[in-house]
C-alpha cells in the first residue's frame, strides 16, 4: 500500500491544481502587464515641514490586473529609495520597497502615497519628483509623483511680537491661533499669503493693518490645496477682533473658505470706525464650530458680523455665506459705500437674509442686548435668491438712524427708503462662478452717486456716473 503513496500524492496534486480558480493561478507571460488609474500623481502645493509641524498629505492610485490569471509583482519601490520625500503604502504597510506582491486576475489594488517635504530655504515654490516602480514578469512600469513644495513660516498658539510685519515671499501658516496683543500692531505687506489650518483663528486685541494693493492682494485662506478644498467653506476659523481693538485696516485682501470672515466685537464710547475694510473679497463662509470668543451667541456662516461696533466698508464684495453676508447686531455705527452683498443657495440651504441691520441681539439666556444703531449705506447692492435679502430689526427701545440712499435691494419692505432700486435683478455676470461684475443691461449701471471713491475693487477707474456695487463696468 505504501509503495503507491507517491502516485496518490501526484493524483491529489493534479486534482488540487484542477480546482484552483484561474484568477489565482499565476501567469508568467511577458505581455501580462499592469494598468494604472493615472500615469502621474500630482500633489498641489505642499508646505515643507520640520519635525512634525503638520500632518502629511496623502493621495492614492489604483493598480489593475486586467489579465484572467494572477500576477506576481516582484517589486514595488520608490525610485528615490530612503532619500525620497514620499512614502508608499501597500496593503496598509508603509515603506519604500515591497517584494512579491500578488494581485489576482481581473482585480485591483490601492496604493497610497504620502509626501513630506523638507525645508529648502526657498521663497518660491519648487518641484519635488519621484516615481513608483513596478516590476512583474520582466516588465518595468512606473507612475510619476510630482509635488510643488513651498517653504513657510509656521505659528502654533502664538502671541505675536509687538509691532510685527509680515511680508511677501514665504507664506505664513497658522495652527490653532495667533494673537495680536493689546497696544501691538501686525502690519501685513502687499502680496503676503496667510494659510490657516482647520479651526485656526487670527485674534486681534491690538491692531492689524493689511496693506494690499490692487495688483498685489493679501490672501487669507485655508492650508489645503486639493481641488475639493479650493472653494470649500469652513476650512479655518476666521479673523476675530476682540474688545479694545481699534485702528484696524484691511485693504485689498481676499478672505476665503473660513467659518467666519470677520467678527468685530469692539464696543466703545465713540463713533469712529475701529475697522475699515476696503477693496476686499470675503467668500465661501460657513462651518460647524461655534466661535470661541462668544460661546453660543454666534454660529459660523457670517461674512462680517459686527456687534455693538463701529465699521466702515467700501469697495467690498461678500458672497456665498451660510448665514449673513453682513450682520450688524446690538447696534453700532456703520457706513457702507460701493459694496456688493450677494448670497445664493449654491453651497448652503439658506434661511437667513444676506444682510441684517439690527439694534438688538438675543443672548444665550434669552435676554436682549440692545444699543443705538446708525447705518449709512450708499451705492450698494444687496441681492440673493431669497424673497427678503434685507432685514431691519428695531426693538423699539433704542435710537435707530438709517440713511439708505442710491442702493439696489431685494426686499419686500420699501416704505421710507426712497431713491433706491427695489427687486430689479442686478444681472451679475455669473454668480455661480462668483463673478459679480455687472452685465451690460444691469439696472445698477450708471445710477450711483459720486462719493469720491475713484477706483473700484479691481482698481478700475469709475466714471462720473458710477455703477452701484463694488465693480465698475467699463464699456469698450
Amino acid at each position: 500500500m505504501l509503495k503507491n503513496l507517491p502516485l496518490y500524492i501526484a493524483i491529489a496534486l493534479v486534482i488540487l491544481a484542477a480546482c484552483t480558480p484561474g484568477e489565482e493561478e499565476f501567469t508568467f507571460e511577458s505581455d501580462a502587464t499592469l494598468r494604472f488609474s493615472t500615469d502621474t500623481l500630482f500633489f498641489d502645493t505642499v508646505f515643507t515641514q520640520s519635525a512634525s509641524e503638520i500632518r502629511n498629505i496623502t493621495k492614492r492610485f489604483r493598480v489593475y490586473n486586467d489579465n484572467d490569471n494572477a500576477l506576481r509583482i516582484n517589486e514595488i519601490s520608490l525610485e528615490g529609495g530612503s532619500n525620497s520625500s514620499y512614502t508608499i503604502y501597500v496593503n496598509g504597510r508603509p515603506g519604500v520597497e515591497f517584494n512579491d506582491t500578488r494581485i489576482l486576475g481581473n482585480d485591483s489594488m490601492l496604493i497610497l502615497v504620502e509626501v513630506n517635504i523638507d525645508p529648502q530655504d526657498e521663497s518660491e515654490p519648487f518641484i519635488v519628483e519621484d516615481q513608483v516602480n513596478f516590476i512583474s514578469n520582466g516588465n518595468q512600469q512606473h507612475v510619476q509623483l510630482v509635488s510643488w513644495g513651498q517653504d513657510a513660516v509656521f505659528f502654533r498658539d502664538r502671541i505675536l511680537d509687538c509691532n510685527t510685519t509680515w511680508t511677501a515671499g514665504k507664506p505664513y501658516v497658522i495652527f490653532d491661533a495667533v494673537l495680536v496683543d493689546s497696544v501691538c500692531t501686525l502690519t501685513i505687506e502687499p502680496g503676503t499669503r496667510v494659510f490657516s489650518h482647520n479651526q485656526s483663528f487670527i485674534f486681534v486685541r491690538g491692531s492689524i493693518r493689511v496693506n494690499g494693493t490692487a495688483d498685489n492682494k493679501v490672501l487669507f485662506t485655508n492650508d489645503r490645496f486639493d481641488e475639493r478644498f479650493a472653494n470649500a467653506p469652513g476650512q479655518w476659523g476666521g479673523i476675530i477682533f476682540l474688545p479694545g481693538s481699534n485702528d484696524n485696516v484691511i485693504n485689498h485682501a481676499e478672505i476665503r473658505n473660513a467659518e467666519v470672515g470677520i467678527y468685530l466685537g469692539t464696543p466703545d464710547d465713540d463713533t469712529e470706525p475701529d475697522l475699515i475694510v476696503s477693496n476686499t473679497r470675503i467668500e465661501n463662509i460657513g462651518g460647524n464650530t461655534v466661535l470661541p470668543v462668544v460661546g453660543n451667541l454666534v454660529q459660523p456662516g457670517f461674512g462680517i458680523i459686527a456687534i455693538t461696533s463701529d465699521l466702515y466698508a467700501y469697495n467690498t464684495l461678500i458672497n456665498n455665506c451660510a448665514v449673513n453676508a453682513l450682520g450688524n447686531y446690538a447696534g453700532g455705527n456703520y457706513r457702507y459705500e460701493h459694496c456688493t452683498f450677494a448670497n445664493f443657495s449654491f453651497d448652503f440651504f439658506r434661511e437667513d437674509p444676506a444682510v441684517v441691520l439690527s439694534d438688538n441681539l438675543v443672548l444665550a439666556n434669552n435676554s436682549l442686548l440692545v444699543s443705538d444703531l446708525a447705518v449709512e449705506m450708499k451705492n450698494t447692492i444687496i441681492w440673493g435668491n431669497l424673497r427678503e435679502e434685507l432685514l431691519i430689526s428695531n426693538s423699539g427701545e433704542t435710537s435707530v438712524t438709517l440713511d439708505l440712499t442710491s442702493n439696489l435691494f431685494r426686499a419686500d419692505t420699501t416704505i421710507g427708503f426712497e431713491n433706491n432700486i427695489f427687486n430689479e435683478d442686478p444681472r451679475f455676470f455669473d454668480p455661480r462662478d462668483q463673478v459679480y461684475q455687472l452685465d451690460t443691461l444691469s439696472p445698477a449701471k450708471d445710477v450711483g452717486l459720486d462719493l469720491g471713491i475713484r477706483f473700484d475693487l479691481e482698481g478700475k477707474e469709475r466714471d462720473t456716473a458710477p455703477d452701484l456695487g463694488a465693480f465698475e463696468r467699463i464699456e469698450n
